[in-house]
């Protein structure tokens, strides 16, 4: 029987190999693909199709309990290399048993806002950061499910690159 996803046991982010802290939640990138609708002659109506290997822009989102030290490098207007380490908690039906498996998200990213959060007494002020992502690797259990690169002209899903003939029509 196949493992039944449960829930993220829990997770840690990291930038440039160190710890945040005070991260309250991450809000990954959502990898949506740029699309056009196709009309020609001999069909009957509209399909829209993706641009192989070609994406929307894409955001990650860290909530923090509190503003720390680490906003001020945050901030900088320059890539930084951000890494979500979770661990996924699974059911094996078979076995009667729960397992974990690990979740890592790598992206490169620059800084598009900060919203310092309110002050309230004994509440989190949940400030947030918002960045545009650059490079998105995202890995379960030690395998790669898809990593885009659109600046290099990169869109690996499930070990198939999409834009190898690209970039050699591109002469890259």
């Amino acid at each position: 029987m196949a493992l039944i996803p449960d829930k993220v046991q829990n997770a840690k982010v990291y930038l440039e190999g160190n710890v945040i802290a005070g991260v309250a939640s991450a809000e990954l990138p959502k990898v949506e693909f740029l699309s056009d609708k196709m009309s020609p002659l001999g069909i009957s109506g509209e399909v829209d199709t993706p641009t192989i290997g070609h994406v929307k822009e894409m955001k990650l989102k860290l909530k923090f309990s509190t503003t720390t030290k680490d906003f001020s490098k945050l901030l900088e207007p320059e890539n930084h290399m951000i890494q979500v380490y979770g661990a996924l908690q699974q059911y094996d039906p078979a076995k009667g048993n729960f397992r974990s498996v690990g979740l890592v998200a790598s992206m490169k990213v620059l800084i598009l806002s900060v919203n310092p959060g309110k002050l309230e007494m004994n509440k989190p002020q949940d400030a947030e950061l918002e960045f545009s992502v650059t490079y998105y690797k995202l890995e379960v259990d030690r395998k790669v499910i898809y990593e885009v690169d659109p600046i290099n002209h990169v869109c690996i899903i499930n070990g198939k690159d999409y834009l190898a003939d690209v970039r050699k029509n591109l002469g890259m």
